[in-house]
C-alpha cells in the first residue's frame, strides 16, 4: 500500500449532466499509481461555489495530495480559482509570473494575449501558477504542511502535459521519500469472460496471484485483463513475468493469453507486423472504417498498414473490391462467401501481404431470424494464397457493436500475423 493518499477532483456541470464523458480520471489514476500514491477518492463536483468549497476542503483534511481538474478557463463558469482563493485565504489578484505564462502560450498558437479576453494572469495571493505545456490556462498548485495541491484544466492533452513534467517536479519536492517502485504485471486474454477464467479453467488463480501483490480482473470488449499490482524493480517485474508466463502458456487459460503487457490490440498489431516488415489491408462494410481508425492512431502504422476500402454498399463491393454478383445473390452481404471474397479483394486492391474484411448488421434494424442484428462475418486473406471467413453474433447496440466488431477483425489480424 502506499504511504501517501491522494484525492481527484474533476469539476463541471457538464459532467454531471451528462454532456460530455469524464476522459481524465483513468489517465490520473494510472499515473498517480505510478507515482506511489495511492487514490482514495474520486469525486465529481458541480460549478457551485459553495459546493465546491466544501468538496475541497474537506479532501484537504483527508489526503497528502488533491488535485482537481476543469474549471480555469475564460469562461463565466470556471469558477475554480474564486473558489481556491477562499479556501486558502487569499485574493484573486495579478501575478507576474502567470501573466508571463499565458502571454508565452498565446505566443506559441501565434496570438497576442489579451487581459480583456481573460483573467488567466489572476491568480489567488496564497498559490502559485504552473505552465501549461499544451495550453493557454496556467495550473496552480500550493505547498503547505507537508501536503500538496494542484490544479490543472480539463483538456486531457493538457492535463497530460501537465503530468508529464510540472507536476512530477512538484511531487519530487513536497513527496521526496515517496515509494517510487510500483510495478504491474499484466495478462491480457481474449475470447473467455471471467466466470470461466476463475471459477472453471483456474479456480486457484486468483490466490495464487493473491501471494505475491494485488489482483484485480477488469473486463474487456472481447476479454478480459487481469493485473497484479506489487512494489518491486524492473527486475522482479520481468521474473515474474517469466514465471507467470512459464506456468501460464501450458495451462487452460494458455490458448486465452495474448500479452503479459498492458498494449492496445491495435499497438500490439503495428508492432509485430513492423517486426515481421509485413503489411495490412482492409474491407469495412458494417464498421464504416472504425478498424482502420483504431490502426491509424498508432504512431508508425504508416510503416505496415496500406489502407482500406469502405464498401458499405454492394456496388462498392462488386466494382472495387471485385465481389461476384452471384456471390452475393445467392448468399447476401452479409455471409462469409462475401466476406471471404471482399478480404481477397482488399489485398489484391492494396496489394499486402494481409487482409481482413468486415460485413455485418450492426442494428437497430435489419436483421432477421436467420441473421440477427449482431451478426458480422469476417474475412482474410493473405500472400501465402489462404483465405476464409467465419461467422459470429454479438449483442449490444449499434455503437457498442461496431466497436465488438472491430475488435475481433483486429484478433484476426493478430492472428493472421502469428501465422507468418
Amino acid at each position: 500500500m502506499s504511504q501517501y493518499k491522494a484525492k481527484l477532483i474533476v469539476i463541471g456541470d457538464e459532467l454531471l449532466t451528462g454532456k460530455i464523458k469524464d476522459a481524465n480520471t483513468i489517465e490520473v489514476a494510472r499515473w498517480l499509481e505510478s507515482q506511489g500514491f495511492g487514490l482514495g477518492q474520486v469525486i465529481l463536483s458541480g460549478d457551485s461555489p459553495d459546493e465546491l468549497f466544501e468538496v475541497i476542503k474537506d479532501a484537504l483534511e483527508t489526503a497528502d495530495l488533491v488535485m482537481t481538474t476543469g474549471g480555469l478557463g475564460p469562461t463565466p463558469d470556471d469558477v475554480t480559482k474564486a473558489v481556491l482563493a477562499k479556501v486558502f485565504k487569499g485574493e484573486l489578484c495579478e501575478s507576474q509570473v502567470a501573466r508571463e505564462m499565458a502571454i508565452k502560450n498565446y505566443e506559441r498558437i501565434g496570438k497576442e494575449w489579451s487581459p480583456e479576453k481573460n483573467s488567466y494572469h489572476l491568480i489567488p495571493s496564497t498559490m502559485n501558477p504552473i505552465e501549461n505545456p499544451q495550453g493557454l490556462a496556467p495550473g496552480l498548485s500550493r505547498i503547505s504542511d507537508k501536503k500538496l495541491f494542484m490544479a490543472a484544466p480539463g483538456v486531457p492533452r493538457e492535463l497530460k502535459a501537465m503530468m508529464d513534467s510540472p507536476f512530477i517536479e512538484l511531487l519530487n519536492q513536497v513527496f521526496s521519500d515517496r515509494e517510487n517502485n510500483h510495478q504491474v504485471l499484466s495478462l491480457r486474454t481474449y475470447g473467455v469472460p471471467e466466470e470461466k477464467i476463475f471459477f472453471e479453467l483456474m479456480p486457484q488463480l486468483w490466490n495464487e496471484l493473491s501471494k505475491e501483490g494485488k489482483v484485480s480482473s477488469l473486463p474487456q470488449v472481447l476479454g478480459v485483463d487481469i493485473h497484479l499490482s506489487f512494489s518491486g524493480t524492473n527486475n522482479d517485474l520481468e521474473e515474474k513475468k517469466e514465471r507467470w508466463q512459464q506456468l501460464l502458456n501450458n495451462s487452460p487459460l494458455g490458448p486465452h493469453i495474448w500479452a503479459y503487457e498492458a498494449i492496445a490490440i491495435e499497438n500490439y498489431i503495428v508492432r509485430e507486423a513492423t517486426r515481421k516488415s509485413l503489411t495490412l489491408s482492409l474491407a469495412e462494410s458494417c464498421t464504416g472504417g472504425l478498424v482502420a481508425h483504431r490502426l491509424t492512431n498508432v504512431p508508425g502504422s504508416a510503416a505496415v498498414f496500406m489502407g482500406s476500402i469502405v464498401a458499405y454498399a454492394n456496388e462498392v463491393k462488386t466494382n472495387i473490391l471485385g465481389v461476384q454478383q452471384e456471390t452475393l445473390r445467392n448468399f447476401g452481404a452479409v455471409s462469409v462467401e462475401t466476406a471471404r471474397e471482399m478480404a481477397i479483394g482488399a489485398q489484391k486492391v492494396c496489394q499486402t501481404n494481409l487482409a481482413v474484411s468486415l460485413s455485418g448488421i450492426a442494428g437497430p434494424g435489419g436483421g432477421t431470424p436467420d441473421k440477427p442484428v449482431g451478426t458480422v462475418c469476417i474475412g482474410e486473406s493473405n500472400s501465402t494464397g489462404e483465405a476464409s471467413a467465419r461467422l459470429y453474433h454479438f449483442r449490444g447496440d449499434r455503437e457498442y457493436l461496431k466497436l465488438r466488431f472491430s475488435e475481433m477483425a483486429l484478433h484476426r489480424l493478430r492472428k493472421g500475423i502469428l501465422k507468418y
